[in-house]
C-alpha cells in the first residue's frame, strides 16, 4: 500500500530532516528544483516556453522562486506574479533574493496570462484553510480559464491539505507535484478533483523520518485486498467460512436487513443467522433462501426490545462476528439493547446505522466491552459519537476518528466520498467508488460485507478497508457500461461475484 502523510506528519518529517542534517533551506532548494524539472519536462515534451509562476509570501512561494531561477537558467521565459505581496518567511526571502534578474517580477495581475503557456501555482501550499480572498480568487479564475498547462506545487492553492475541503474558486491543476509524500487531504473530495494527475517528488528527506510518524496512513489498493481475503480451502465447508449473526431490520425497515445479509453472503461467509422481526422474516424468507432466521420480540411499532439481548448474546458464543444496527430504528429500547450487546458480546461486533445512533446515548459501555468493536459512522453519526459538531468532523475527519478509536480502543470506519479506517495504531484510506453508492442501502451492504470478512477471520481494520474497496470497485466496474444515477444497490450485490473474481485473479 502507498504511504501518505498528514500535514502534521509532513511538518514533523521536515523538522527531523533538519535535525539529521538536511536543512529546511536545502529542502526548499530541492523542492523548487524538483518542481522546475517537472515543469521543464512538460515544456520540452509539448514545445512550451512562456511560464508564469504564481507566488505567495510563504514557503510555497519560496519553492516557486527557486523553480523560477532554475527555469530561467534552462532557457524558459519566466514571470513571477507576487499574489500576496513581498515574501514574508526567512526561507522565502532568501530564495527571492537569489533569483536571477532574468526573472520578471510583478504584482500586477492584469494581462499576466497573455500568451502564457504554463502556469505554476506556488501561492499557499499545505497550510491553507478557509476561503480565498476575492483578489486571489480572481487571479485563479483567470488562470483556470486560460488554455495554459496548469501545475500546482504540493497542493492546489485554495485546497485544504488536512481535510480535503476546497474553495470552489481554487486553482484547478492539470498536474500537482507534491513533495516527499502525498498528503491526506489530496486524497479527499473535493480537493482530489482539483489536483489533476498527482506526482510525488523526492526532496531528500531521509527515509527514517517517515518511520517515526504516529498513526501511519496508507491507501488501500487491489493487491492489499487480494492478500487479506480469506483463503477458500478446496475442501472447506460452510463451517470453515465463518458464522455471522445479524441483528438487523424492523417492521419499518425491511430492506436494510435484506441488503446487509446479502452483502455478507456475497462476500463469502458460510452461515448467516438473521435475527429480526416476524414481518421481516415473512418478507425476506421467500426470496433470500440461504439465511437462517431467528424471530425476535418487538414493540407495538415494530422495533426491537431490550429483552432480546439474552438470545442474541447466547448466539455470540458460536459466531465469528455479530452485526447490529442496519434498519433497527432508534428507540429507548434499542439504546438499551445495543448497549448490552456492545458490552457483553463474546465475538467481534460491527455496529452500523441506527446501532450507532442507539449506542451514542450510552457510548461509555465500550469501556467494558469483551471483544473487538467496529463502528461504521458517516459524518453525522461520527459527530454524535464524538460529541462534536459535524463541521468539526468535516474539518478533521482523521482527528475525530482517531479520538474515538483511541478513547474506546475500537476500529472506526469513517464513511464519506472517501473512507478512512482508523485504529489507535494507524489509518487505511480507501478512495474507490463513485456516486452510484449515493443511494439508500449501500451502507447496509458495506456493513454486511465488513461483518462477513470479520466472521471469516480478517482483522477488523483489514475487513473494513477491504469491504470498502470491494464495494467501491464494484460500483466503478458497473459504471463502465451504466450511468451511476441508475445503478442501484441491488445491482451492486448482483455484480459482487464478478468484481471479487477480478480482484482474486
Amino acid at each position: 500500500m502507498e504511504h501518505i502523510l498528514t500535514t502534521a506528519q509532513m511538518r514533523d518529517c521536515e523538522k527531523r530532516s533538519d535535525e539529521l542534517g538536511v536543512s529546511l533551506s536545502q529542502l526548499m532548494d530541492n523542492a523548487g528544483e524538483a518542481l522546475a524539472r517537472a515543469v521543464l519536462k512538460r515544456c520540452t515534451q509539448q514545445g512550451l516556453r512562456k511560464c508564469v509562476i504564481l507566488a505567495g509570501k510563504g514557503n510555497n512561494g519560496g519553492d516557486g522562486f527557486v523553480a523560477a531561477d532554475f527555469l530561467v537558467f534552462a532557457g524558459a521565459d519566466v514571470t513571477v506574479l507576487l499574489c500576496c505581496g513581498e515574501p514574508a518567511t526567512e526561507l522565502a526571502k532568501a530564495a527571492f533574493a537569489k533569483m536571477s534578474d532574468a526573472v520578471r517580477v510583478t504584482s500586477d495581475p492584469n494581462g499576466v496570462f497573455d500568451g502564457c503557456e504554463v502556469i505554476v501555482d506556488c501561492v499557499f501550499g499545505t497550510g491553507f484553510k478557509g476561503a480565498l480572498s476575492q483578489e486571489i480568487a480572481d487571479i485563479f479564475t483567470a488562470a483556470n480559464e486560460s488554455s495554459a498547462l496548469r501545475i500546482a506545487c504540493d497542493v492546489p492553492s485554495g485546497c485544504n491539505a488536512k481535510s480535503g475541503q476546497a474553495d470552489d474558486r481554487s486553482f484547478r491543476a492539470d498536474i500537482t507535484i507534491t513533495m516527499h509524500r502525498k498528503k491526506l487531504g489530496l486524497m479527499f473530495s473535493p480537493t482530489r478533483y482539483f489536483c489533476g494527475e498527482t506526482e510525488v517528488a523526492d526532496i531528500g528527506i531521509p527515509v527514517q523520518c517517515d518511520d517515526e510518524n504516529d498513526c501511519p496512513v496508507s491507501v488501500c489498493d487491489e493487491q492489499f485486498v487480494k492478500d487479506i481475503l480469506p483463503v477458500r480451502l478446496p475442501y472447506g465447508h460452510k463451517g470453515t467460512f465463518g458464522r455471522l449473526t445479524a441483528v438487523c431490520g424492523s417492521d419499518t425497515y425491511v430492506g436494510a436487513a435484506g441488503m446487509s445479509v446479502l452483502g455478507a453472503m456475497r462476500t463469502g461467509v458460510g452461515l448467516c443467522d438473521l435475527c429480526t422481526t416476524h414481518r421481516v422474516v415473512t418478507s425476506l424468507s421467500a426470496t433470500i433462501l440461504e439465511c437462517i432466521y431467528t424471530q425476535l420480540g418487538k414493540d407495538d411499532k415494530g422495533f426491537f426490545l431490550e429483552s432480546n439481548a439474552d438470545v442474541i448474546l447466547e448466539k455470540t458464543k458460536n459466531s465469528g462476528c455479530l452485526l447490529i444496527g442496519c434498519g433497527i430504528g432508534h428507540t429507548k429500547q434499542t439504546e438499551k439493547l445495543v448497549a448490552r450487546i456492545a458490552e457483553g458480546s463474546q465475538c467481534p461486533v460491527v455496529i452500523d446505522a441506527d446501532g450507532i445512533n442507539s449506542l451514542a446515548a450510552n457510548i461509555d459501555v465500550l469501556q467494558k466491552k469483551r471483544s473487538d468493536v467496529i463502528l461504521t459512522p458517516h459524518p453525522k453519526e461520527l459527530s454524535r459519537l464524538c460529541g462534536c459538531s459535524i463541521g468539526q468532523v468535516i474539518d478533521d475527519p482523521l482527528g475525530c476518528a482517531m479520538q474515538l478509536a483511541e478513547k474506546y480502543d475500537v476500529t472506526v470506519l469513517a464513511k464519506s466520498s472517501e473512507s478512512i479506517v482508523v485504529t489507535s495504531s494507524g489509518c487505511i484510506m480507501t478512495n474507490a467508488g463513485n456516486t452510484a453508492l449515493s443511494k439508500g442501502g449501500s451502507g447496509d451492504i458495506l456493513a454486511g460485507m465488513t461483518a462477513s470478512l470479520v466472521a471469516q477471520g480478517c482483522r477488523p481494520q483489514d475487513a473494513c478497508a477491504a469491504a470498502s474497496f470491494i464495494l467501491g470497485r464494484t460500483a466503478e466496474l458497473l459504471c463502465k457500461d451504466a450511468s451511476p444515477r441508475s445503478v442501484l444497490p441491488t445491482d451492486i450485490l448482483a455484480a459482487l461475484p464478478k468484481s471479487l473474481k477480478a480482484i482474486e485473479e
